[in-house]
């Protein structure tokens, strides 16, 4: 996963989790949204309100990987199900998502 960034620090500003960890990754930080402008919440058809990707709320994951951005904060690289709102569809993705979004799954938490 790492095999293009060198590791030059001590301690290190990359690494893979091993074995991978379950996580809640809430979306509304992850992968904050505004509607394009013009765009009200009632000028969205009921096909997107419902087709669209549901990107609010907490989702379970995976987490692989941490990583350091030149900022100080740190992305974690997580694997999860983004659904449609109708939960009709969905959409796998592995995605890098700043490390307030991530908190660990409770056991037993699906």
């Amino acid at each position: 996963m790492f095999e293009h960034w060198p590791e030059e620090f001590s301690p290190p500003l990359r690494r893979v989790v091993t074995p991978t960890t379950p996580v809640v990754v809430d979306l509304g930080k992850a992968m904050p949204t505004q509607p394009p402008n013009g765009f009200g919440r009632d000028k969205i058809t009921m096909k997107v309100k419902l087709g669209g990707l549901n990107l609010t709320g907490d989702v379970p994951g995976l987490l692989h990987a941490w990583a350091r951005a030149n900022d100080g904060s740190w992305l974690g690289l997580v694997e999860m199900v983004l659904w449609t709102t109708n939960r009709n569809g969905q959409l796998p993705v592995m995605q890098w998502c700043p490390g307030p979004a991530i908190s660990p799954r409770d056991p037993g938490q699906r």
